[in-house]
């Protein structure tokens, strides 16, 4: 039974690399070792209430078991789902399989950090003999042939994949206005990647998987109160996911607070015969940051290049009381202009959106009508000549060094900028959002570079009292300098910990029971078919 559970943070319980499970990679540079809430601090009475970090401590110290957690999720589910309507399915029967595998690693004493963790996964993520329908009517009766591979390092580490969340359909449009926000259920909780949102700030669950292929995690974390992390492209395998625009697509971990995410993104990063950019990519860190470090002032010597954006007053009254609080941890602020998008950049990404969806042109009508114009752009553009193509992978290549020499040119540490420019949304206005104006928020930029980005709460709007966020980014394969800076802030402002005021609204949970897998050959049981070309990301400013 939980003895003692709840929000403290007091830091005492010490647990090293080794904590995770298999050898770190030869050339990575170890991290310090995770700093746990002491199992005596933490006072909430509910399970579902703890954040991944409290339940870590918790489960390590057997005052909770993972069956337990997962009950507690699954219940908190079933009262408060009914208006947010978060999920698509949920796994009861794989979950509590998974749950007491979890309890007998935890008690051989030797189980990785992530065991016993439920994990909310977005329905773009195939789960070997559960449906997998990118929340979309032609994928209805889909049954997933095998396991993304970030899934089955998850589940091999032993996290309980305990459901599929939802999201705009095929993860087209950044609104997902089928979900209702925690904060306000008639507001957007933004998209593509909402439901994934959504469960972390209703407390659905303590961890989420998203993608992000044009901000689909960093538009839901500002609309929720939450935090995610988008990391550098090739350092996350795209394998088994669905693809939108594979040179764009990035998974993404999901967590009430960064520390939480930067724990998800541990298991998932790391090299994958299955995608070419993550062989390539420099080793993962076997451990990323997950507490600042101790400093009265963290932030000294950092420099943040502030990107301008056009937004309300009380938005903007926001974001400036947040460059000021970097300014007080020590940071250095310079006006700075993100390099322009070639056009070309758009239209590439639209041929490879169409690459997969012409496999749907007799089904075309089963689309939802706000879907129909990206797929129609995506098909149309798949009558260009390849040369087209050609230019934009020099494009690519272009404006990722020209975003590296902004970088070198003012002596940045990260680019910061506003999460969201509209202070809420309607669920009804935010419905016809695509990739192609991303809530009128800057978000492109990193997934064109392929650089990482982190996003953060920030506070609350005195006018609607809907959730704010900032985003961080930083250079290619620099997570976890990033995740250094963004733990300062976090630990400085501790936004995360807000709760919305949920009322009841019960639901039956749509659950489901394994089924015999499909046929393939790919684990989404759908034709992912893509070029050969992979962009990699450098951290080279020459031109040409």
């Amino acid at each position: 039974m939980l003895r003692t559970a709840g929000v403290a943070a007091s830091a005492t319980t010490l647990f090293g690399p080794s904590a995770l499970s298999g050898p770190a990679p030869a050339a990575a540079v170890p991290r310090r070792s995770p700093v746990l809430p002491d199992p005596g601090s933490i006072t909430a009475t509910d399970p579902a209430l703890l954040s991944a970090l409290e339940a870590v401590s918790l489960l390590r110290s057997r005052a909770l078991h993972p069956r337990e957690l997962l009950d507690a999720c699954l219940r908190r589910s079933a009262e408060h789902d009914g208006e947010i309507n978060s999920w698509v399915h949920v796994y009861p029967e794989t979950a509590h399989a998974q749950a007491e595998a979890a309890a007998t690693r935890l008690a051989a004493g030797n189980a990785p950090l992530l065991c016993g963790l439920p994990v909310g996964v977005k329905d773009l993520y195939a789960l070997e003999g559960l449906p997998l329908t990118a929340d979309s009517r032609i994928l209805e009766h889909n049954i997933a042939s095998g396991d993304a591979t970030v899934c089955r390092k998850l589940r091999d580490n032993g996290a309980i994949l305990m459901g599929h969340a939802r999201l705009d359909e095929f993860a087209l449009l950044t609104a997902t206005p089928q979900v209702g926000n925690p904060w306000n259920i008639a507001d957007t909780v933004g998209g593509s990647s909402g439901g994934s949102a959504a469960v972390l700030a209703a407390r659905f669950a303590p961890l989420a998987l998203g993608t992000d292929t044009g901000g689909s995690v960093r538009l839901p974390a500002s609309r929720c109160g939450i935090s995610s992390i988008k990391p550098t492209y090739g350092r996350c395998s795209t394998y088994g996911i669905i693809p939108v625009m594979w040179t764009r697509d990035h998974p993404a971990p999901m967590g009430r607070s960064l520390a939480d995410a930067a724990l998800l993104l541990s298991f998932m990063a790391g090299p994958d015969g299955h995608d070419p950019a993550t062989t390539a990519a420099p080793p993962p860190a076997p451990l990323y940051p997950l507490a600042p470090r101790p400093a009265l002032k963290p932030l000294a010597g950092k420099v943040f290049g502030v990107v301008a954006v056009d937004m309300p007053a009380e938005l903007g009254r926001l974001f400036g009381e947040y460059l000021a609080l970097i300014t007080e941890l020590g940071g250095e602020l310079r006006d700075v202009r993100l390099p322009a998008e070639p056009e070309v950049l758009a239209t590439g990404g639209a041929r490879e959106l169409g690459s997969y969806h012409r496999q749907w042109l007799d089904r075309l009508t089963e689309l939802r009508p706000s879907s129909l114009p990206v797929v129609g752009m995506g098909l149309a553009a798949l009558a260009a000549p390849f040369t087209e193509y050609q230019a934009f992978e020099r494009a690519r290549e272009q404006y990722q060094r020209d975003y590296n020499r902004l970088f070198a040119e003012h002596g940045l540490d990260a680019v910061v900028l506003p999460g969201a420019a509209r202070d809420g949304t309607p669920r009804a206005t935010a419905a016809a959002m695509s990739l192609l104006d991303a809530d009128l928020v800057p978000v492109a930029w990193a997934n064109y570079t392929g650089a990482p980005a982190i996003a953060l709460p920030a506070g609350r709007s005195a006018v609607t009292g809907m959730p704010f966020g900032v985003q961080l980014g930083g250079l290619p394969w620099a997570e976890a300098d990033l995740l250094d800076i963004g733990l300062a802030l976090e630990a400085a402002a501790p936004y995360w910990r807000e709760e919305p005021p949920l009322r009841p609204s019960p639901r039956v949970l749509p659950a489901v029971a394994p089924q015999p897998p499909g046929p393939g050959p790919d684990p989404t049981n759908t034709e992912t078919w893509n070029s050969v070309y992979r962009f990699f990301p450098t951290t080279a400013t020459a031109t040409g």
